[in-house]
């Protein structure tokens, strides 16, 4: 079938591509101390608040209407409004650097500022244009461009961190990664459009005022509390235990944000394109509600497991992964692996928010996970206690937010959970958690790959046994995604 060649290509990009960013982390670590890693987590951060609450509204939108727009010949007239948004936005993060990062000397702070802006200005390209393609149904060149995105990347990071070791030089090697990466695939999108369209000199209105005000800024509201969530909390970290124990707490996240990264963006690239098709095509509210139940029941599992093996595998990652220099950060790893299973299935469940158009929403779960995230970290920063117990406040503020987030979007969409194979799934995941205490000493390189490999391939059967004629997996891939 079709969908199963599809997938064959995705997952061997994605898996090169995961491959690229595990070398990349290893190079990191070699190249950058700890401190140095603390000054990269923060202009990551700094990135991250612009992507999220500034461009991912926008972003989200055209997600929503990617396949309407490229039906009726709109899409690359509308991306041209998108452009002035993109580079205002990127003057935003720039002048942000200047407070946010301790630059020490104007020469720097000025090669901060060009850092953040042109790494604002590729990454948005990149993660718009790319999962565009991918989900037009153009999978050969959305993932031929993203491993050339990753590739460039490290080279180019290796390359500038050689002439300067520093956070800038890594963080700029990324951005030119990405940039290069979007010119790529702008260039594939254009050409898989008609000429007549790309030719037009006039810009089509992007956002109404309207899907301004009822759409956009309600859910960059929820998305900067989300920043705060996610990665605004390294500043806290920075403040009360310095950069070094920041750059400890920052690569155990990082690590486990790249393995998720895989199973996320495989789901992202393979199955959203049919869920956002089914989507805009229906409005009928009991169609919306089973696909979104469809989504939920085919991710939920695959979450359940990835984070059991995750937490599992925690030490041998890295043993496998990272410098000696961070061996110690393994149970940032696995408290990494808990905050991205929230992070992932409140994503799921906040689509129900976006094809409602009611992202006000989103809000509220985000809310409650921030203010208990701030409050556990400023608690435990006041009272010296040791930074382990920043991590419990960001397990017990993700776990809150999802919490949250189940209750809030059932309210939008009545779901149907498939309670048996969560049930079996969390009870394994549950199991591959008290397996870590029981795993032997990752005393060597061998060891710790032959561990990792043993218990993946375990946990690979067992999801391939709950996906196999999965009917809410089978009903999402049904969909044809373009009509042209």
């Amino acid at each position: 079938m079709a969908y199963k060649s599809e997938l064959l290509v995705i997952s061997t990009g994605r898996l090169a591509s995961t491959v690229i960013a595990l070398i990349s982390i290893k190079a990191v670590t070699s190249y950058l101390s700890p401190e140095q890693y603390g000054e990269l987590a923060i202009l990551i951060t700094i990135q991250m608040l612009c992507g999220l609450f500034l461009i991912n509204p926008v972003g989200q939108h055209i997600n929503l209407h990617t396949h309407k727009w490229w039906d009726d010949n709109t899409l690359i007239p509308r991306l041209k409004s998108f452009r002035t948004f993109v580079t205002l936005s990127s003057c935003i993060g720039s002048i942000v650097s200047l407070e946010a990062f301790n630059a020490g000397t104007p020469y720097i702070a000025l090669l901060t500022m060009l850092a953040v802006f042109t790494m604002v200005l590729a990454a948005t390209w990149n993660a718009t244009l790319i999962p565009m393609l991918n989900m037009l149904g153009f999978r050969n060149q959305s993932v031929s461009w993203s491993i050339v995105s990753s590739t460039t990347s490290l080279i180019a990071s290796v390359l500038l961190v050689k002439i300067w070791p520093s956070a800038i030089s890594w963080f700029t090697g990324q951005a030119i990664g990405l940039l290069l990466g979007a010119m790529g695939a702008r260039y594939e999108l254009l050409r898989k459009t008609p000429k007549d369209e790309y030719e037009k000199n006039t810009a089509v209105f992007l956002l109404t005022k309207h899907e301004i005000l009822k759409y956009c800024i309600p859910l960059s509201l929820a998305a900067g509390l989300m920043w705060i969530q996610l990665s605004g909390y390294r500043f806290a970290i920075e403040y009360y235990w310095g950069l070094k124990k920041l750059g400890y707490f920052a690569i155990g996240l990082q690590l486990a944000g790249q393995i998720w990264a895989l199973a996320e963006s495989l789901a992202i690239q393979f199955l959203y394109p049919f869920f956002y098709r089914r989507v805009s095509e229906n409005s009928n509210s009991t169609e919306i509600e089973l696909a979104v139940s469809d989504l939920l029941n085919t991710l939920t599992p695959l979450y359940l497991l990835l984070a059991g093996l995750t937490i599992a595998i925690s030490p041998f990652l890295l043993k496998l992964l990272v410098a000696a220099e961070y061996a110690d950060a393994w149970i940032f790893v696995a408290v990494g692996s808990i905050v991205e299973l929230c992070r992932a299935l409140g994503n799921v469940l906040g689509n129900a928010a976006h094809v409602r158009r009611k992202t006000i929403h989103l809000a509220a779960p985000y809310a409650v996970g921030a203010a208990i995230i701030l409050g556990g970290i400023i608690n435990a920063g006041d009272r010296q206690l040791d930074i382990s117990w920043a991590g419990a406040a960001l397990i017990l503020g993700a776990i809150m937010m999802l919490i949250t987030m189940t209750v809030t979007m059932y309210n939008q969409v009545k779901f149907k959970l498939d309670k048996p194979r969560i049930l079996i799934s969390f009870l394994i995941m549950m199991s591959l958690v008290c397996l870590v205490n029981y795993a032997p000493v990752a005393s060597s390189w061998v060891t710790a790959l032959g561990y990792s490999i043993g218990i993946s391939f375990i946990v690979a059967t067992i999801l391939f046994m709950m996906l196999w004629n999965n009917p809410a997996t089978l009903r999402l891939l049904s969909v044809q995604l373009r009509k042209f």
